[in-house]
């Protein structure tokens, strides 16, 4: 019975989710195999690419590998903004402000001003 009632409720809850959809793959860029001394050497190559400063990448690279080191580093350069940025947001939390506790006197100046407000307030009241 209860093997019945969860298999009713699992069909129930799929009846209502989104059909597969059939993908076709086309043949593209992305989806070429290379072979291994081709990403050998792709791989060699961006590695070269990768270990340039701005100024060298800016004179000996040129065309999509100029781009690539661009929006790679780009995207290096956001990364490491956000984690400082979160770091920054993290450590508000674990080291909290510290407010320095307030002494005796100034504890009973702080009473003394309430009671004369309320005093204030009960005269301008009446």
């Amino acid at each position: 019975m209860r093997t019945f009632i969860v298999a009713a409720l699992i069909a129930g809850a799929s009846a209502f989710g989104v059909p597969p959809m059939a993908t076709s793959r086309r043949s593209t860029a992305l989806n070429a195999f290379l072979t291994p001394e081709d990403r050998a050497d792709k791989i060699a190559r961006w590695g070269e690419i990768r270990a340039m400063s701005a100024d060298e990448a800016a004179a000996n690279l040129a065309g999509e590998e100029l781009e690539a080191y661009n929006r790679y580093y780009e995207e290096v350069r956001d990364g490491v903004l956000k984690m400082q940025e979160l770091a920054g947001l993290m450590m508000k939390d674990v080291e909290p402000p510290r407010i320095a506790p307030k002494s005796k006197n100034q504890r009973k100046r702080d009473k003394w001003a309430l009671v004369q407000r309320r005093a204030a307030a009960k005269a301008a009241a009446q």
